[in-house]
């Protein structure tokens, strides 16, 4: 998943979204926490559908020794 980092317009629209008012060293900082963000949810493993949570997908026949 290579997506174009978010701009600090992007971020700034999303902070108003969520209601924060911040000064502009806590903007700075949510910037650079949100540069982090980005980079976790690229390896989010995307294979599995929304309704496999991993809790349903469990399958304990795979850990049976093989004899």
């Amino acid at each position: 998943m290579s997506l174009e980092p978010a701009t600090r317009e992007e971020i700034a629209i999303l902070a108003r979204r969520a209601g924060l008012e911040l000064t502009a060293e806590h903007f700075d900082q949510l910037c650079s926490a949100y540069e982090h963000l980005e980079r976790m949810l690229g390896r989010i493993r995307r294979s599995r559908s929304y309704a496999d949570e991993p809790a349903h997908v469990f399958t304990p026949t795979k850990f049976i020794p093989v004899e």
